[in-house]
């Protein structure tokens, strides 16, 4: 199709969305905030009738000075079947089991016809945390975050996943790119295309998910694995990227990539040895030798001298996060955006090969290749020819879409 028919069918089809919204209680503005193949993600105002016909989003944006959302967007007419059949209720249910925690998104309803679905999500406006990074590291002209500010925020991320897990949901995709803030600064963890719900305590999976950079290596060996242990793993690989402004390990082969975790991370100069230890505990080959969340928030980096035990905020309710400890003083609870970066597919699908994830058509901008946290070449192993996904550092706002591969 030429560009003037595509931009005129482009215009058609958004009006088509902002009428379906209005009638809905929502003004959809023209500000996409995100993208990928199956999706747009909009910013959206909610309207006052709207909310007094749904409490869980009148008493989100109560006390906020705003009434601005996040609208999601799915052409299920052009997905694969898969999207809405497994995928979309996957993502709809997790995060409505992880509703009211303080650092996870919140959804607050869906609606949808014979074309589209809807996904009406808190909005964040304070970028990724890959964006923090690199802005924290160009101010600070040294790769990474302070420690003091790594913890803050690492403490809200290890209260958001005990919370997931507490509710039976394994994230199975946590890397920075899915880590949002608000525009306080507060942490919101995002997309969970990829999330698995299990009624079976310590029940293994097998599906081979994620992206190489953040993957267990037992994922990578194709072994059957806990989900929680495999979050874990993520974790220390995130905390790493949080402090050095980098990824520990870099590679786009999966048996290179093992020989390099064997080996173990390297840590710059300057770094405290309690963050180093910290981080060595987590990034674990034996998944039974890591620390859990527990021992994580107990762990004396994580919690400095003199502060109360972050373990007790480890709670387990759904209802309310009783938040941190004075020394971060963090503001109160706030919004949400969505995104889904490139995933690796199941070595052993037996549905043929598998389609590249929705949004990998996004677009970063350029400035965590200066500071090493770039995207690897990743390879859906098995399932298809390898690509480059994009940089890793932009305003681009794209919540998952679901990746397309044989899930358990």
């Amino acid at each position: 199709m030429k560009g003037s028919g595509r931009r005129k069918l482009d215009q058609q089809t958004f009006m088509a969305q902002a009428r379906e919204c209005r009638d809905k209680g929502y003004l959809l503005s023209a500000k996409k905030i995100g993208s990928g193949a199956f999706s747009k993600v909009y910013l959206a105002h909610a309207t006052q009738e709207r909310m007094q016909h749904n409490p869980k989003l009148a008493s989100d944006l109560q006390g906020k000075r705003h009434t601005m959302v996040a609208i999601k967007v799915i052409s299920t007419a052009e997905a694969p079947v898969e999207l809405s059949c497994k995928f979309l209720p996957r993502e709809i249910s997790s995060l409505n089991a992880t509703y009211k925690h303080l650092n996870v998104v919140q959804l607050y309803e869906t609606y949808h016809n014979s074309q589209r679905a809807y996904l009406v999500l808190e909005l964040a406006g304070g970028g990724d945390l890959l964006e923090h990074i690199n802005s924290v590291s160009d101010h600070r002209c040294c790769p990474g975050l302070g420690e003091k500010e790594a913890r803050r925020l690492f403490r809200q991320l290890v209260s958001a996943v005990a919370h997931c897990h507490s509710a039976g949901i394994v994230h199975r995709d946590l890397k920075c790119e899915n880590i949002l803030l608000d525009d306080r600064g507060l942490l919101k963890l995002t997309d969970f295309g990829f999330a698995s719900q299990s009624g079976v305590k310590k029940a293994l999976l097998s599906t081979f998910c994620g992206s190489m950079a953040y993957t267990a290596p037992e994922i990578l060996m194709s072994k059957k694995y806990s989900g929680e242990q495999a979050d874990l793993w993520s974790l220390g690989v995130i905390l790493y990227a949080m402090v050095t402004g980098k990824l520990p390990f870099k590679e786009c082969r999966p048996h290179r990539m093992l020989l390099l975790m064997r080996r173990g991370p390297t840590f710059p100069p300057g770094l405290s040895p309690e963050c180093q230890d910290l981080i060595r505990a987590l990034l674990q080959l034996r998944p039974h030798a890591r620390l859990d969340l527990q021992q994580a928030a107990r762990h004396r980096w994580t919690r400095p001298t003199g502060h109360a035990p972050f373990c007790t905020m480890l709670s387990t309710s759904p209802v309310e996060n009783p938040g941190e400890p004075r020394e971060d003083s963090e503001p109160p609870r706030s919004l949400l955006q969505l995104r889904r970066p490139q995933q690796l597919g199941t070595p052993k699908s037996t549905s043929g090969p598998a389609p590249e994830p929705p949004d990998a058509s996004r677009s970063r901008g350029g400035g965590s290749a200066r500071l090493g946290l770039q995207s690897i070449t990743m390879a859906n192993l098995g399932v298809g020819a390898s690509r480059q996904p994009p940089p890793l550092c932009s305003r681009s706002t794209t919540q998952n879409v679901l990746g397309l591969y044989q899930v358990n």
